[in-house]
Parts: C-alpha cells; structure tokens; sequence
C-alpha cells in the first residue's frame, strides 16, 4: 500500500503549515502530489510543498464545503484526506461537519487540531508514536492490516482495548491473550509495540490513553462499542474526534485504503 496522494482541506481564515509540514513524512510511503481545498489563504502553501520534491496544486470551487470535498475526492481519487476544521466554529455545525466527512469519506481521514502544536520531533512526522485503538471489530482488524502499512513511519505503537464490563478471570485471560497476540503481529512486522486494557467508557480511556503515552495521533474504526450504544446519538469515534489533542486518523468499513 502507498499513500500516493493527499487532499489537505482546511476551513481555517488563517491555517498553519505545520500540520502539513507533519504530514511530509508520508513521502517515505509513496506521497507524490498534495491537493490544497480551502476557503482561502494558502497561496502560498504550494511552493512550500514543492520544497519536498513533492508536487502541489490548489482546488477553487463554490458551494457548500463538504460537498467540494466529497466532490474532489471523487474526482482526484486521493489515498487520504488531512482536514483542517476550524475548532471555534460552533459545536452544532463543526460536529455535523466532521460526522458526515467521516461517514461520506472514500478514503480514510486525519483531523488535525488547529490549536494544538504537534508534539514529538517535526522531522519524525505526525504517526511517530501511535495509539492504535481496538475492539476486536471487523473494522479494527481492517485498521490493523492498514496500520501495517505505515512500519516506516511509526516509531512506537500502542494498543489500547477498553473493557466496560467487569470479566471473568477467564474472560481476562482470554482478553490478555488476544491483545498480545495483537502486539506480537506488530513485532514480527518490526514495530515497538505495548498492550494495554483500559476500563471505563471507550472515547474517555482512548483519550486518556493518548495523555498517558504523549502520543502524536490516534488510528481507529469510524466506530467502536459502547456501553450505551445504540443510546448515545453520536459514536465513540465522533466522541474521540471532538475531544483529541492530537492528530486522529480515522478509517472506514467501506473506505479504499490501498
């Protein structure tokens, strides 16, 4: 798998390179072209990517923003897109912005925080040290196989099970053996990884866990279960959209990832 292309998207009156220059580590994964989307204020950014031997163009449009990137998307057949949302618009429609993007997506989707510097060396990129979230879902066995792809990239991985149930010593057991499993599919690929179980509900402990291990982002499933699920209107994964510090890259069951 490559990651040939991109699609930068950003909202932001006045976004910031960095999140883009982060992104610059893919080339060791095959990126050649960065397609800019915005409302204006990054004419600039082409030069700077062309810095990279990687080539660079803007998309102008009208309409309603969502539709421009689904629109371009379908045309430019990217390999991901990288949104930049402005986190000061209101909660309402910067969330129903973020819900449709992640669920009309072809592709898999980083959001990136405006507000928050990367952490970790720039040089190192934004997937340096990685929380990989599961359920034990088809898709996060999908999102493994993905993950997989991007050894060149990633420096350390964590993977975080989050139980919501008290369990058997059986249960526990069984649950133990299966994430090391996990971890062991990882090292044999030569990445460093770690396992670790966390209890309570899904979206906090995953958030917790990306504190508690100074990640630089998030990987997971559009979706992962929950207690209440089925109550709770938004998913976990909106949940952990809205509330990251860092990068989140976010894949989906009917997504192209190759």
């Amino acid at each position: 798998m490559e990651i040939k292309k991109l699609i930068h998207v950003t909202d932001m009156n006045n976004p910031r390179f960095q999140d883009v220059d982060q992104l610059m580590v893919l080339r060791k994964l095959g990126l050649e072209e960065v397609i800019f989307l915005s409302l204006g204020g990054i004419e600039d950014w082409d030069k700077r990517v062309e810095g990279y031997e990687v080539k660079a163009r803007s998309l102008t449009g009208q309409g309603p923003f969502l539709s421009r990137i689904l629109e371009a998307a379908r045309r430019e057949d990217p390999s991901m897109i990288a949104a930049s949302l402005n986190r000061r618009r209101g909660m309402v429609l910067r969330g129903s912005l973020i819900k449709k993007l992640l669920r009309s997506s072809p592709v898999p989707v980083v959001l990136l925080n405006q507000e928050i510097h990367p952490s970790g060396p720039p040089e190192k990129g934004v997937f340096h040290h990685v929380i990989y979230a599961t359920d034990w879902s088809p898709l996060s066995e999908s999102v493994l196989k993905y993950l997989l792809n991007f050894k060149e990239v990633i420096d350390m991985l964590e993977i975080v099970n989050v139980i919501h149930k008290k369990l058997s010593v059986r249960e526990l057991r069984s649950l133990k053996q299966r994430i090391t499993e996990i971890r062991r599919i990882f090292l044999d690929e030569g990445i460093d990884a770690e396992a670790h179980i966390y209890a309570g509900k899904p979206h906090e402990e995953i958030l917790l866990a990306a504190t508690d291990y100074d990640a630089t982002a998030i990987v997971m499933g559009t979706s992962c279960k929950s207690p209440m699920q089925g109550v709770i209107h938004r998913s976990c994964s909106y949940r952990v959209a809205e509330g990251a510090q860092i990068p989140v890259l976010f894949i989906g069951q009917q997504q192209k990832m190759e």
